[in-house]
């Protein structure tokens, strides 16, 4: 079987997800794909480029495509919420064990969380809020899933319905 560079950035991404940006191994992800780590320097010239790949699929498809989707001239705050506290957190909230360790996927990953606030406060904005408002109460949202990202790390499982709930129904 012919795999591509998405395939190889797809099995790194959840490595990372599974165990961490140490695991995310050339050897340990083509042992993963079964196939022959030549097939890797194909589509990477080094793990440095693997990393990188990861970093903009990841961005990509956590973040732009959901704010550049056909729907989202229509999409609904509720919509948004309960799509990203029902979704698989284990990627993102290794992304963040990374961006600890790695100040410059630290920096991007604050341009990343501007852009999902300032998507979460347009919605807002829809709502009626005012700009203020509306930003601040984005801001409060992202907390919300930030803590829920790290809360999800212990074993006792967090039920996050009656959060989210609130968040919904909050009057605008």
């Amino acid at each position: 079987m012919q795999y591509t560079r998405e395939d190889w950035v797809r099995a790194a991404l959840d490595t990372l997800g599974e165990s961490g940006i140490e695991a995310v191994r050339v050897e340990a992800i083509a042992r993963k794909l079964r196939i022959s780590k030549g097939s890797f320097y194909h589509h990477f010239q080094d793990r440095r480029d693997l990393l990188d790949a990861v970093i903009d699929y990841w961005e990509e498809h956590a973040t732009e495509r959901i704010i550049a989707a056909p729907q989202a001239d229509d999409a609904t705050l509720e919509r948004l919420l309960s799509f990203v506290f029902t979704t698989e957190r284990k990627v993102e909230a290794a992304m963040y064990a990374w961006a600890k360790q790695n100040p410059d996927l630290g920096k991007r990953l604050v341009g990343i969380e501007k852009r999902r606030i300032g998507y979460v406060a347009a919605l807002y904005e829809k709502k009626g809020l005012s700009s203020a408002d509306a930003s601040a109460r984005a801001h409060l949202a992202y907390l919300v899933y930030i803590g829920w990202l790290v809360r999800g790390e212990l074993d006792e499982p967090f039920d996050i319905s009656g959060p989210l709930q609130h968040f919904l129904t909050w009057d605008c």
